[in-house]
């Protein structure tokens, strides 16, 4: 079973999401420039968003957290939640992330992001207090200045080997990760069995229609300033455009069950909590001087029995363009409405076992609640 999720979305001016440059993303499609958003920027978008947190929660799951900085949160937990004495808790951290293969910068940060649920991270403290004793006897049995082939103590490859598996793939039994991290998967380069694979895709969000870039010069006076004193004392430019997105995203459910360790009521609760987190989430790039706060204007969920699923971002190949009568997010809404219907015709819509949506410009449209619930009642 798969759920596809379809967004048609106009934005007034903004800058939600931008490149090296600071100018708004953007790419071509069907010959034209358009406008973009990626998806990593989207997906931080849906699982740092309140409804995502609340519905795992609820569910009986947790979330994730990606950071360099995991020496500091191992420390604030052996120091905080157990009462250890600091100069041990660094010991025990350093000593735990080097069992896992992982290296430290000389910030005390690991050399790039994790991505750990906080089950991960409690399960890894309860074993490393458990080994405590054996942590203070010394280092984790790496020389100074030198690596030997094996320099693991006999004490220690039991806690070694019992912290790679709170984190490693090739554990036997089933195993809930992180909701976000069991979505989106995770990749850790110095250790491959820690790396999850997605059980969901988010496309790029791109524009319906050709996008030009519009371009704000903007300057400040000094409110002290001398009276007879003139001009400004900062000017600036700010790159923006006003587009209207097609965003597609797709669930395997399979996977995403056997991520989650096969717990039917946590599956459902992330299934629902990450469709109404993606339908509500917003990027936040520049929001604070454009406040391009602009609800989705039409929602497509797509549930199927199998594993066939259909981008319509085809129907933008050519650019939409508004008219004296629509939007151009009515357009656009006409434009997939127009390509869906194509595709069922060419394909069949056997597999398809429930084809909901809302729809600001029907008068008639269900509410997201009632989508939501019927989405639910789909999902096994």
């Amino acid at each position: 079973m798969i759920i596809e999720l379809h967004i048609i979305q106009n934005f007034a001016p903004s800058n939600l999401n931008r490149d090296d440059s600071n100018a708004p993303k953007d790419c071509e499609f069907g010959g034209y420039r358009r406008a973009r958003i990626s998806s990593q920027c989207i997906k931080r978008s849906v699982r740092r968003h309140p409804a995502f947190a609340e519905a795992v929660k609820k569910g009986g799951g947790d979330v994730g957290v990606r950071t360099k900085r995991i020496k500091k949160r191992m420390e604030e937990i052996f120091t905080g939640t157990y009462g250890k004495a600091p100069d041990e808790a660094e010991k025990t951290a350093i000593a735990v992330i080097e069992l896992l293969g992982l290296k430290l910068s000389d910030a005390d940060k690991t050399e790039y992001l994790l991505y750990l649920g906080e089950n991960e991270v409690s399960e890894i403290a309860k074993l490393a207090i458990a080994a405590w004793d054996v942590f203070q006897k010394g280092d984790s049995g790496k020389e100074k200045g030198k690596k030997k082939k094996d320099s693991t103590p006999d004490e220690l490859k039991k806690v070694q080997s019992d912290l790679i598996a709170v984190v490693s793939k090739s554990r036997k039994e089933a195993r809930s990760y992180a909701a976000d991290i069991a979505l989106f998967g995770r990749m850790i380069a110095d250790n491959k069995n820690m790396s999850v694979d997605a059980a969901c895709q988010v496309a790029h969000a791109i524009s319906t229609h050709k996008v030009d870039m519009e371009m704000d010069y903007f300057t400040a006076i000094d409110d002290l300033l001398p009276g007879e004193d003139t001009g400004s004392d900062m000017i600036g430019t700010v790159e923006f455009n006003s587009s209207c997105f097609y965003r597609y995203s797709l669930i395997d459910i399979k996977k995403l069950g056997a991520n989650l360790g096969f717990n039917e009521d946590l599956l459902k609760a992330v299934v629902l909590g990450y469709l109404e987190a993606t339908i509500k989430a917003i990027p936040t790039g520049k929001q604070n001087s454009m406040a391009a706060q602009n609800p989705a204007g039409y929602v497509c969920v797509v549930v199927k029995k199998d594993g066939f699923p259909w981008s319509l971002a085809n129907a933008f190949q050519m650019p939409v363009a508004a008219s004296r009568e629509d939007s151009i997010e009515e357009r656009s809404i006409s434009a997939l409405l127009d390509y869906y219907d194509r595709l069922v015709k060419i394909y069949g819509g056997s597999s398809i076992l429930y084809d909901g949506h809302i729809n600001l410009y029907e008068l008639q449209s269900q509410s997201l609640d009632q989508m939501l619930q019927n989405v639910g009642n789909v999902l096994p």
